[in-house]
């Protein structure tokens, strides 16, 4: 039996490597980007994050563009990682999406690691 895929937008694996910014805790830990689509994401972590925590992930261009997603955790890992919901409202990230499925798999990191602000900010 061959499993539906539920998701709404298409999800692209990374592995790209971010340090995950804990602003009310005042430190830092080492994270990877594993997956993103339009609607969140899934970093890879062994530090305990808090359900509903928010976050943010800013892309920018070489061009100075900037975008940012802000979204909140809706899942945890233990040990493994949390998965982003971002909010409404990320139709800037279109931009990048769309700018990374053009991307031959095998550059889709590169071409993100490019671009990805390698801080993310938790909340």
């Amino acid at each position: 039996m061959e499993a539906v895929e539920q998701r709404q937008y298409p999800r692209f694996g990374l592995g790209v490597p971010v340090t995950l910014v804990f602003s009310t805790r005042g430190l830092s830990a080492a994270g990877e980007l594993q997956d993103i689509s339009q609607g969140g994401c899934f970093f890879k972590s062994s530090v305990k994050v808090d359900l509903d925590r928010k976050i943010s992930v800013v892309f920018s261009s070489e061009r100075g563009q900037t975008w940012r997603a802000s979204g909140s955790i809706i899942r945890t890992v233990a040990y493994r990682g949390f998965a982003v919901l971002f909010e409404e409202g990320t139709e800037p990230l279109t931009d990048v999406l769309q700018e990374l499925a053009r991307q031959p798999q095998e550059n889709r990191a590169a071409f993100l690691t490019r671009i990805l602000n390698p801080e993310v900010e938790i909340l």
